[in-house]
């Protein structure tokens, strides 16, 4: 089976924020699952709030790396190939560090008993949702 390799790159900007998301949610249910049975590792509570922390800060650094707000504007469409390209990339990256302000809390809930990273996670999860990019028609 052959895959097909996508004319205009900003067709992966349609998929890949979208996979990001889905394993972020899929990594924080299983987590959230082995955290309410019971079964964490017993490891300090201190490593919870960092991974708290850490999701509430990821936010904020990745809204700072794309300099385009928490919410970004729709591309102009007079932008240039080399503006898309830049846009891509900060798009996915902002993408990227959101992933993981929920993949360290997801590891917190599976090592810890307290259950304030699930709570934090949803700060990067909110902002991922709100940021993805429309499909193309």
């Amino acid at each position: 089976m052959s895959q097909r390799v996508p004319d205009d790159p900003t067709e992966a900007l349609g998929v890949v924020p979208r996979a990001l998301l889905g394993t972020s949610l899929a990594l924080l249910v299983v987590a959230a699952v082995f955290n309410a049975t019971g079964r964490s590792a017993g490891v300090p509570a201190i490593v919870s709030i960092a991974a708290a922390a850490w999701a509430v800060v990821a936010t904020v650094v990745a809204v700072a790396t794309r300099g385009q707000g928490l919410v970004a504007p729709p591309p102009s469409p007079s932008e240039s190939r080399q503006e898309t390209g830049a846009r891509l990339r900060r798009t996915l990256v902002f993408f990227a560090i959101l992933e993981s302000g929920v993949i360290l809390p997801a590891v917190a809930l599976i090592l810890c008993r307290p259950p304030w990273p699930l709570a934090a996670a949803a700060v990067p999860l909110a902002a991922m949702v709100l940021n993805l990019p429309r499909r193309a028609a």
